[in-house]
């Protein structure tokens, strides 16, 4: 233990210059979001391929595999002990209701459905738990949406985006991941947006790895997870540093769940609602941050093989308040010590902050913002790793099913028409 606190406090002393996150990372080649012309829109064809209940087939992957661009996968209630491959673009793959179609890994199977290199698939009104990684996911794909979903009790991520642009996550529930709720990473830019979700009793409501480009995070409650929503960078992924996310409208509350399901660094830390670690360029405005332990809004390091340090990111128009009595030690927004420079803080609502008078040291009205901050985020990164926070880490395998509503809330039926429009909010 006394190792781990060594090594993380010399990593953090030893940051250089190159591990300053910027604007110079590689990024993906940029294409349009829109709609191929001369592709078919997923589930515009006139077959609907259907699935379970004495229907066409007994499970997804057969119906999957039988398939063309264009086509719907229609899947009827029930439980489906499968992990499902989709290689197939422009489909369709849409449950009858969402709490009754049921996905379950068993706790022995990878991944739910997981759409590998193709594009423009659709998946809606349905639910995965119990797989070993992720309930719902799209994997080096251009043009992805998932609705009215939910993934619990997963063993890495519920609802997961990797490697892939043009996306949209809405609508959709999460609870009981080890790692993340929602995930978007390694991409740049995204072109997407998650929208009008809920995610709870995650180790982390959102984690965003050297994701950034165009991605809105918006309208959205994020609470009872170790820690809310965390873009972050981290060198075992491609094109460090996480840059250039917009997070905004969102209701980001008690994310204090020291017990929560956690795996590796996502089950270290607790008691945050927005924490930077070690991004550059976002936006972070217009979210009510309520009630958390360590602090409300946060700029940090982020140690790896090299420790990338936030920079360049606006704070502003964001309500963030804590109960005294309950959280004593809490801080509203904090910037770390090791922070680069170009931070600003903006027209804020908030009682306490570190460094005190954060918005007269770091003004947004300033051409340029100094570095430095307070050493207190620093700290407690350094007794996370040595485990003296108190935080526990849950079995995923075990955690219960979610009692929300948002889990089980159906499609409406004016969307289960034909597909009409690609990607609205992305759009």
């Amino acid at each position: 233990m006394l190792r781990k606190i060594t090594v993380l406090a010399v990593a953090l002393a030893a940051i250089s210059p190159v591990a300053f996150a910027g604007e110079d990372g590689e990024g993906f080649t940029t294409t349009s979001c829109a709609f191929p012309a001369d592709a078919p829109m997923p589930g515009s064809s006139d077959t609907v391929l259907t699935v379970g209940g004495g229907q066409q087939y007994a499970t997804i992957q057969a119906a999957v595999d039988d398939a063309a661009p264009g086509d719907t996968v229609l899947i009827h209630p029930g439980e489906y002990t499968e992990s499902v491959l989709v290689t197939t673009p422009y489909l369709r793959i849409r449950g009858t209701d969402r709490a009754g179609v049921q996905l379950n890994g068993e706790t022995v199977r990878d991944i739910g459905i997981a759409v590998d290199g193709a594009d423009g698939v659709v998946i809606e009104n349905m639910t995965a738990h119990h797989y070993v990684k992720h309930g719902f996911f799209w994997d080096e794909t251009h043009g992805y949406w998932g609705r009215y979903l939910t993934g619990y009790s997963n063993g890495l991520y519920g609802i997961y985006a990797f490697d892939a642009r043009c996306g949209q996550l809405t609508d959709s529930y999460a609870s009981g991941n080890a790692d993340s709720g929602f995930y978007i990473g390694e991409c740049f830019p995204c072109d997407a947006v998650i929208d009008n979700i809920v995610a709870e009793e995650n180790a982390l409501g959102y984690s965003g790895t050297n994701a950034g480009g165009n991605l809105e995070l918006r309208n959205s409650v994020w609470r009872d997870n170790g820690l809310g929503i965390v873009p972050n960078s981290l060198d075992g992924e491609d094109r460090p540093p996480q840059r250039g996310t917009m997070i905004r409208n969102n209701l980001v509350l008690d994310n204090n769940n020291i017990d929560a399901p956690g795996i590796s660094l996502a089950g270290t830390y607790w008691g945050g609602g927005i924490i930077i670690a070690g991004g550059a360029g976002n936006q972070v405005f217009g979210n009510t941050v309520t009630d958390h332990a360590l602090g409300g809004i946060v700029l940090s390091p982020l140690p790896d093989s090299n420790v990338w340090i936030a920079t360049g990111n606006t704070i502003w128009g964001n309500v963030v308040t804590h109960d005294a009595e309950a959280y004593p030690d809490a801080i509203d927004l904090t910037q770390g010590l090791t922070s680069g420079p170009g931070n600003c803080w903006a027209d804020n609502d908030f009682s306490t902050s570190a460094p005190p008078m954060i918005e007269e040291i770091y003004d947004c009205g300033l051409p340029i913002t100094p570095p430095g901050g307070d050493p207190r985020m620093e700290l407690s990164l350094i007794e996370g790793a040595a485990g003296l926070n108190g935080r526990v880490q849950s079995p995923w395998e075990t955690w219960p099913a979610p009692t929300a509503l948002e889990a089980s809330i159906d499609m409406p039926a004016s969307l289960t028409g034909p597909i009409t429009e690609w990607l609205p909010a992305v759009m």
